[in-house]
């Protein structure tokens, strides 16, 4: 029984998705490790209580060049922080001093992890996690306190305002019953 060309088509179409499909499953698997052994590059982990804004594969930078990207992100139920996982180059070595801190691009832009270089001599070794980190800030928190400071300011101007009034007021009345009591236009006849 030979098969109609329709039906090798189909066969061979199946085939074609079928492949692709496990290469997409396999590159995906391989691109989501965070250790660095596979594309030339090494695993560094950070702890930060809030790592909002981040997500996997943001650019992590040091001298404003891209150094490596978040290779994840998972939360530390025993402490309640998050610690992200960063692959970086191999031919970049990260002094043990480092600060890790979470930034936004422009005022309202994406997020990014940046590397401010310390002096010491010892290097991050991979698997290590940097000891000082810098938190995301939001930028609505931001401008909220922003908001309080300024409506604390008015607030505190406006009670100025009245005490002056009040003080102003009170100088007005002390002089109105001083001038009733002037003995000249008392006078005795």
């Amino acid at each position: 029984m030979e098969r109609s060309f329709s039906e090798k088509h189909q066969i061979f179409v199946g085939a074609a998705v079928f492949l692709a499909l496990t290469y997409l499953i396999i590159y995906g698997y391989i691109s989501d490790r965070p250790s660095g052994d596979v594309d030339g590059s090494y695993a560094l982990e950070a702890e930060f209580d809030s790592v909002a804004g981040i997500s996997m594969g943001s650019p992590v930078l040091m001298a404003g060049l891209e150094i490596g990207k978040v290779a994840g992100v998972r939360l530390d139920v025993e402490r309640n922080t998050a610690i992200l996982q960063m692959s970086i180059q191999d031919e970049v070595e990260i002094p043990y001093d480092s600060v890790a801190k979470i930034l936004t691009q422009g005022v309202l832009g994406s997020k990014y992890i940046k590397i401010s270089p310390g002096g010491a001599f010892e290097m991050l070794q991979d698997g290590e996690e940097f000891e000082y980190v810098q938190d995301s800030i939001l930028f609505q928190e931001l401008l909220q306190k922003v908001i309080v400071s300024a409506e604390a300011k008015r607030a505190a101007e406006q009670a100025e305002r009245k005490a002056g009034e009040r003080k102003a007021g009170e100088q007005v009345d002390k002089s109105e019953n001083q001038a009733g009591e002037d003995p000249a236009v008392s006078g005795s006849d």
